[in-house]
């Protein structure tokens, strides 16, 4: 997850007090994946910023992320 963390820090353009969180979510939900992971930029004083890939860190790839922050953009 240190790889996913490093690569949101540069797209959300993270700064020192700034928080990057990663997690895997669980989904029991028709059409839902079973495990995602989820990448949420915490900054005070703004809303927080989210971008999910649909699959567990562990199968993360760069080109995923890629997606997901475009998307998320």
């Amino acid at each position: 997850m240190r790889e996913i963390k490093a690569a949101a820090w540069v797209f959300f353009e993270a700064r020192g007090d700034d928080a990057v969180v990663v997690n895997e979510v669980s989904c029991t939900e028709p059409g839902c994946p079973p495990i995602e992971t989820v990448i949420v930029l915490l900054r005070a004083g703004s809303p927080p910023r989210q971008v999910k890939v649909h699959k567990p860190a562990a199968e993360v790839s760069p080109d995923d992320l890629r997606a997901a922050f475009a998307a998320g953009a």
